[in-house]
């Protein structure tokens, strides 16, 4: 086909240089004019060429863009392809996936109920546990307050049986005084008896307050003892001498004026003690045998001083000192016959803590 278009193209150029000097049979032109027959073929025949030629080169032109198109069209179906063969890597990949997260969950599920069946387990272990301990607790609180209760019984008890004894002993009383009573009533006396028993009493009372008065001008003059006139071992003495018959308040004065000659301080203060714990003032016994142990505790009055503070600070009341000094005498002087009588007075105690 290219050979024809050659040919025609030749032929075109070679006609259409041979013109007229006045331009007719010019066939280049748009309108020629003075064609022969031959020229009109000729001419025809070139337009026809050109309209060939013109289709030919929209032809050319549509054979390219359908190049185009179809390269286009290659390349997105390759394009396509590839994405295709990504989806189904991705859909291979999704669906690994799924069947692996469906086992996951399976694995999952199945330990999730090994997990709450052995929660389950634990939590029913936990509440027979608690259960028994919350019993065994409340058993022995139970059997705390019942032997609590048994204990405040026996107490009562006790205190019942004391009131019985109590109330034995003064309606016991209540009888020996009923009797007396009746004693009295039945040896009742006359005016004349009355007369004779009221001169009786005041002779008495004459002579009770003759002897008084005597022993009321005794102490004055022992009151007034002259201390100048005797020596300090002189005056201890005569305080000890007091202390035998009797005469407290006399030998308190005499170890008194002692203590502040500073002649034998540690048993001027025993003997003080000694006086006030005769006279029941136990607080100033107590205070005087603490001084003595102050000044010196080796001295051979010791085991009384221990004993006697013991008993005056039961006389106080103060029981816990009082046991203190009473285990403190045995221990240290256990042969001596203080620690005797120390240890009856204990048990005593213990006795009546115990009641």
């Amino acid at each position: 086909m290219k050979r024809i278009f050659v040919y025609i193209a030749l032929t075109l150029s070679l006609f259409g240089e041979e013109v007229s000097v006045f331009g007719a049979g010019n066939l280049n032109s748009d309108a020629p004019y003075g064609l022969t027959q031959t020229e009109k073929k000729i001419y025809e025949n070139m337009q026809n060429i050109r309209q060939l030629l013109k289709e030919k080169r929209q032809l050319e032109s549509d054979i390219k863009e359908l190049k185009n198109t179809i390269t286009t069209l290659q390349t997105m179906i390759a394009s396509l392809g590839k994405r295709s063969k990504e989806n189904e890597t991705k859909i291979e990949t999704l669906t690994e996936d799924l069947k692996e997260n469906n086992l996951i969950t399976e694995i999952s599920l199945s330990n999730i109920k090994k997990d709450i069946n052995k929660t389950k387990s634990q939590v029913e272990k936990q509440k027979k546990e608690t259960k028994k301990t919350l019993n065994q607790k409340i058993k022995e609180e139970f059997q705390k307050v019942n032997h609590a209760l048994q204990q405040q019984e026996e107490r009562l008890r006790k205190i019942d049986r004391g009131f019985n004894r109590e109330f034995k002993r003064i309606n016991k009383k209540l009888v020996a005084i009923g009797k007396k009573i009746e004693k009295i009533n039945s040896n009742y006396v006359t005016q004349k008896q009355l007369d004779f028993v009221v001169k009786k009493f005041n002779s008495f009372r004459e002579t009770v307050i003759g002897e008084f008065e005597k022993l009321a001008k005794n102490s004055n003059q022992e009151d007034s003892y002259d201390f100048s006139k005797h020596t300090n071992l002189e005056i201890f003495k005569e305080g000890k001498r007091k202390i035998e018959i009797g005469k407290y308040k006399e030998a308190i004065k005499l170890f008194s004026y002692l203590i502040k000659q500073h002649y034998r301080p540690a048993t001027d203060n025993f003997y003080i003690g000694e006086c006030y714990y005769f006279l029941g003032d136990y607080q100033s016994a107590i205070a005087h045998y603490k001084e003595s142990v102050a000044i010196y505790d080796k001295s051979s009055f010791m085991p009384t001083l221990l004993l006697h503070s013991g008993n005056s600070l039961e006389k106080l009341d103060d029981i816990e000192q009082a046991k203190r000094f009473y285990q403190t005498l045995i221990q240290t002087y256990p042969k001596s016959k203080e620690a005797k009588k120390a240890k009856r007075h204990l048990e005593r105690l213990e006795k009546l803590i115990k009641e």
